[in-house]
């Protein structure tokens, strides 16, 4: 029944005049209306609860920090952020309160963390719409922050590149998809290391060149073994120094030549063997002395047997200005060095 007491708790009032407007200035009149809602008067009324305004999806925000950085992060990877909205803030490390960064792997210790830089732009949404629980989940490029490779040049090319802090520098591991020009592209700014605890195959089915801008080092704990099944070619513009501290052998199937355009030394502590199954010679100019089966042949202008000349001493490095004198002189050996000498005192 509606002859009881009431209570008014909300009112609504609505009106037109289409007199204002002088594209409908036609012959409708001025109206007024309302309407409103009441409740028992014998009811108490009580006001709707107060709710949290909530954020209806993501925002764009810039990262930023203090002047002069330009990674700026805390202990937990949290960043700063500007908001285009926001009037106020100086985009500077008090424009926000320290904002979490989704990564795409985030484990104790272990994952994938990338933290993003001053200037970048960054996607933000809100845990459950809660404007106090803003969290990073995404990021961007655009006209200030391009891509690594110019688009869409380079659409078939995936990149993982970072870049050197407060320089120009980058460490880059891409792939290049487009067909019959597949590549994976590790470049390091820097240094690398590489760690691996167990075994490392590697199969290279073409070629493999490898350059080295200065020195190069390598030691190996137990055996090593090459197989070659072509040929092999060394040059070495500088010395080549070998050390064996056991045994040595070489064998040779086919044919062995060596030219040496120095001297050449050969220094034993107990027996030297030299056997072949044909013959061996020894020449130096016009004489020669050849040892085979059938006995052995001596040839040369002048043959002396235990009388003069020298044994000669073992050659010591190459001084060329020695080696000249000695020319010079026509003697045989080089008994007399100064160089050995000053080893000596």
């Amino acid at each position: 029944p509606l002859n009881t007491g009431w209570q008014l708790v909300a009112i609504t009032h609505s009106g037109q005049q289409p007199q204002a407007l002088e594209e409908e200035s036609g012959g409708e009149p001025t109206t007024y209306s309302n309407s409103f809602e009441v409740i028992s008067a014998n009811t108490t009324w009580r006001a709707d609860l107060p709710y949290k305004p909530m954020v209806d999806g993501p925002q764009i925000a810039t990262v930023v920090g203090p002047a002069g950085e330009e990674i700026y992060c805390d202990e937990y990877g949290r960043i700063k952020l500007q908001f285009p909205w926001d009037r106020y803030g100086a985009s500077d490390d008090q424009s926000s309160c320290w904002v979490r960064v989704s990564q795409g792997w985030a484990g104790g210790q272990y994952g994938l963390i990338a933290i993003p830089r001053i200037g970048h732009e960054v996607i933000v949404s809100f845990l459950e719409g809660d404007p106090d629980q803003p969290i990073v989940t995404g990021r961007t490029f655009h006209a200030t922050n391009p891509s690594p490779y110019p688009l869409p040049v380079n659409k078939t090319r995936t990149v993982l590149r970072s870049k050197t802090h407060k320089g120009k520098g980058f460490n880059e591991l891409s792939f290049e998809d487009a067909t019959d020009n597949e590549e994976i592209f590790l470049h390091a700014q820097k240094n690398m290391a590489v760690r691996v605890r167990n075994s490392k195959d590697e199969r290279v089915d073409y070629n493999r060149t490898t350059s080295i801008g200065h020195d190069e080092e390598l030691v190996i704990a137990n055996d090593r073994k090459v197989t070659v099944e072509g040929n092999q070619d060394h040059k070495i513009t500088g010395n080549n120094l070998s050390l064996t501290e056991g045994d040595r052998g070489i064998q040779v199937k086919g044919d062995l030549a060596q030219k040496i355009s120095g001297i050449f030394s050969v220094d034993s502590n107990g027996d030297l063997t030299l056997q072949s199954g044909s013959k061996l010679t020894l020449r130096v100019g016009g004489s020669f002395v050849v040892v085979h089966a059938g006995g052995v042949d001596i040839k040369g202008p002048a043959i002396n047997l235990n009388s003069g000349g020298s044994p000669g001493d073992l050659a010591l490095p190459a001084d060329p200005a020695i080696l000249k004198a000695a020319a010079a002189a026509g003697t045989m050996f080089v008994a007399h060095c100064p160089a050995k000498d000053k080893q000596s005192e």
